[in-house]
C-alpha cells in the first residue's frame, strides 16, 4: 500500500520516526470467477459474461489509488482506487481470446476509455463481445471502454527498433526513476512501480528502463507514467493527464514475465492545451515487444502552486497563512474535472456526499470554505508540532447555531477549537483559534473573519447596511484622511460591511437579518471597532476588527477583495492597550 509518511498513531507518545516499511509488491492474481454464458454458438452471436471489480477480486487496485491517506485508514473510498487503463486493455483482450480461442490477441485498436471506473465498493462489469471483422472482434467494458481487438494464431514478425540517436536534443533527466516514486510524481505503489531508469529527455521524447511490474496491465501502464513525467518535466500548467484513447497497440510477442526489463522510447507526437498524444515502443532483449500509436491523454487544468498539495497532501496546504493568522485560498482549478479531483483530495466520504447534495452552482464556493477552514486548522496544528494530516483527517460541519465546527475523523480528537469561514467570487478565508469554556455556560463568541468583494454600493445598499451614524462616520473617512490616503469610499464601504460580518460570525449569528444590532462606531486605517447591541440597545460587546486587501491572483477574473477578522471581543483594558499601540 501506498506509504503515508510514518504517520504515528494519533495519542501515542511521539518517537524519533523509524525508516518506513517496505512492502513486498503483491503477487498478482487472476481475476474472479466469471459468470454468465461462455461464448458460443452461431459466428455472429454476441456473447457476455461479467467480471467482478473491487479491491477484494483486484487486491493490486490498492497500489493505483489516486489519493494517499494515512497508513492505517479505514475508508478505502478516500484513496479512489481507480482501474488502470492498461489493466482494461488486459481484460478486453482476454475477452477476445475467450471469444476466440486458441488465437492470441496480437493488437487493439481504437481503445476509448469514457468514463472511470472506480473500485471502492465491488461491482460486477458486463463484458460483451462481438464480431467486427475478419479477424476481429469488438469489445467493450460495460460502459467504461471499448476497442477491436486483432486475434491470429501467431504474433506477426517484428519491426526494426527506433535509433534513439535519432534524437539529437536529447538530455539527461532532471530525475531519478527512484525520485519519481519517493517524491510523487506519481501516485502509484509497488503493484505498479516499474519505472527503474529514466535514460534521457528531449522537446518531444523520453527514454527510460522498466522493469515489469506483477499487476495485470502495469507494464502498458509505466509507459503512461514515462510520458506523465515528459510532461511534468517540460511544462509548467495542465500536467495532470489521463489517458482517454489508444488508436492502436500492436504486440510482437508474450508479454515479458514479471521482473524483465523492458526499454521504453516515447516519441511526443502532438501537444495542445487539452490533449498530449505520443507514440512509443517497448523492447524486450533487443527485440520489439510492442507499439504504441496515438496514445492520447487529456490535460487537466492545474498550477504550480496545486502541485506541492497533489503530492503530499499530507505536508503542504492550497491556502496561503496570511500575517494576521488566517489562511486565504483562491480557485486555480476552474475545469470541472480538475475541481472534481481537487475536491475528492481534499474531502472525506462524507463530506462528498454533502458536497453533492449542492447545486452545481453552490459547491464551488462550499468546496472553497471548506478547503480554507481544514487548512486553517492544519496550520494552526503544524505551528504547534503535530506531524502530518491529510485533509480527510479533518472533517468541516456546522454546530447546532449554524457556526462551522471542525473535528477529527476516525477516532481522532482534536483540541476545543473555533473556527470561522467565509468566500466569495474565487476567495475563501478562514481563521481559527483555541476554544476554551466558558465560565458559567455565558455566551460563546470565537474569532470571525469575513471577505467582501470591493464595490461601488448603492444608495439602497447604504440606506439598508448602516445606520446614519455609520454612514457619517463613511462620509468622514471617505472625504477626510482617508481618501487623501487613497482610500475610495468603496473600500470605506467594504471595510464596514466586512467588519459587521466578522463581528457577526464571532457572534455566531451572522447579521443579513438585523444589521442595526452591529454599529462601526470608530474606523483609522485598517483598524476598526464594531460594537454589538444587546438589550436595549446598549453595547453588550465590542470587536477591534483588522482589515486588509486582497486580490486575485494573474488568470482568474480581476476583483479585489477586503478580508476582515477578529480575534474576538474585548476583554477589561484591551481597548487601552490597543489605543497605545495605535
Amino acid at each position: 500500500l501506498i506509504e503515508a509518511a510514518g504517520r504515528r498513531p494519533r495519542g501515542t507518545p511521539r518517537v524519533p520516526a523509524a525508516a518506513p516499511a517496505r512492502r513486498t509488491p503483491p503477487p498478482a492474481r487472476p481475476a474472479a470467477p466469471r459468470t454468465g454464458p461462455a461464448p458460443g454458438g452461431a459466428p455472429s452471436a454476441r456473447s457476455q459474461y461479467t467480471v467482478r471489480v473491487g479491491t477484494d477480486a483486484m487486491p493490486y487496485l490498492l497500489d493505483h489509488c489516486f489519493f494517499r491517506q494515512r497508513a492505517d485508514w479505514p475508508d478505502v473510498a478516500d484513496r479512489w482506487p481507480v482501474v488502470p487503463a492498461t489493466t482494461i486493455v488486459h481484460h478486453v483482450m482476454e475477452a477476445a481470446e475467450r471469444r476466440a480461442p486458441g488465437m492470441r490477441a496480437v493488437a487493439v485498436h481504437d481503445a476509448r476509455f469514457d468514463r472511470w471506473l472506480t473500485a471502492a465498493e465491488p461491482v460486477d462489469v458486463q463484458v460483451t463481445t462481438a464480431p467486427a471483422g475478419p479477424g476481429r472482434i469488438a469489445v467493450s467494458f460495460g460502459p467504461h471502454a471499448r476497442a477491436v481487438v486483432e486475434v491470429a494464431a501467431h504474433h506477426p514478425p517484428p519491426p526494426a527498433p527506433w535509433d534513439p540517436a535519432a534524437f539529437r536534443d536529447e538530455r539527461p533527466p532532471g530525475h531519478s526513476a527512484a525520485q519519481l516514486y519517493d517524491e510523487r510524481w506519481m501516485f502509484h505503489g509497488p503493484a505498479y512501480q516499474g519505472v527503474t531508469a529514466l535514460r534521457g529527455i528531449g522537446e518531444r521524447h523520453v527514454r527510460a528502463l522498466l522493469t515489469a511490474p506483477p499487476a495485470p496491465g502495469a507494464l502498458l501502464d509505466n509507459v503512461g507514467q514515462v510520458l506523465g513525467y515528459w510532461i511534468m518535466a517540460t511544462a509548467t500548467e495542465r500536467t495532470v493527464v489521463f489517458p482517454v484513447r489508444m488508436r492502436h497497440i500492436r504486440f510482437f510477442g508474450p508479454a515479458p514475465r514479471p521482473g524483465s526489463e523492458v526499454e521504453c522510447l516515447v516519441r511526443v507526437t502532438s501537444l495542445t492545451p487539452d490533449l498530449l498524444e505520443a507514440d512509443a515502443q517497448l523492447t524486450s532483449g533487443g527485440r520489439v515487444w510492442a507499439e504504441l500509436g496515438g496514445w492520447q491523454d487529456r490535460r487537466f487544468d492545474n498550477d504550480p502552486h496545486t502541485r506541492p498539495v497533489e503530492r503530499f497532501p499530507e505536508r503542504h496546504t492550497l491556502s496561503t497563512a496570511r500575517p494576521g493568522g488566517w489562511a486565504l485560498v483562491h480557485e486555480r482549478w476552474p475545469d470541472l474535472a480538475s475541481r472534481d479531483l481537487i475536491m475528492r483530495n481534499m474531502l472525506g466520504s462524507a463530506e462528498r456526499a454533502l458536497y453533492e447534495r449542492h447545486s452545481p452552482l453552490g459547491r464551488r464556493q462550499w468546496l472553497l470554505g471548506r478547503i480554507a477552514a481544514k487548512d486553517a486548522v492544519r496550520q494552526w496544528l503544524w505551528q504547534r508540532g503535530e506531524g502530518p494530516v491529510f485533509p480527510a483527517e479533518l472533517r468541516v460541519d456546522n454546530d447546532a447555531r449554524g457556526r462551522p465546527r471542525v473535528t477529527g475523523t476516525h477516532g481522532w480528537t482534536l483540541p476545543p477549537l473555533a473556527v470561522s469561514l467565509a468566500h466569495r467570487a474565487e476567495a475563501a478565508v478562514a481563521i481559527v483559534r483555541p476554544c476554551p469554556p466558558v465560565p458559567g455556560g455565558g455566551t460563546v463568541t470565537g474569532p470571525g473573519i469575513d471577505i467582501e468583494e470591493i464595490t461601488e454600493p448603492s444608495g439602497a445598499t447604504l440606506d439598508a447596511a448602516l445606520a446614519p451614524a455609520e454612514r457619517e462616520l463613511l462620509a468622514v473617512r471617505s472625504t477626510g484622511a482617508g481618501a487623501a490616503a487613497g482610500a475610495s469610499g468603496a473600500l470605506w464601504f467594504t471595510r464596514f460591511w466586512a467588519a459587521k460580518e466578522a463581528a457577526a460570525k464571532a457572534e455566531g449569528t451572522g447579521f443579513g437579518g438585523r444589521p442595526k444590532d452591529f454599529a462601526v462606531v470608530a474606523a483609522s486605517g485598517d483598524l476598526l471597532t464594531v460594537e454589538v447591541r444587546g438589550a436595549g440597545r446598549t453595547p453588550a460587546r465590542v470587536y477591534r476588527v483588522r482589515c486588509e486587501e486582497v486580490a486575485n491572483p494573474p488568470g482568474l477574473p480581476p476583483r479585489s477583495y477586503v478580508v476582515a477578522w477578529t480575534e474576538g471581543p474585548e476583554r477589561d483594558g484591551d481597548r487601552h492597550e490597543e489605543e497605545d499601540r495605535t
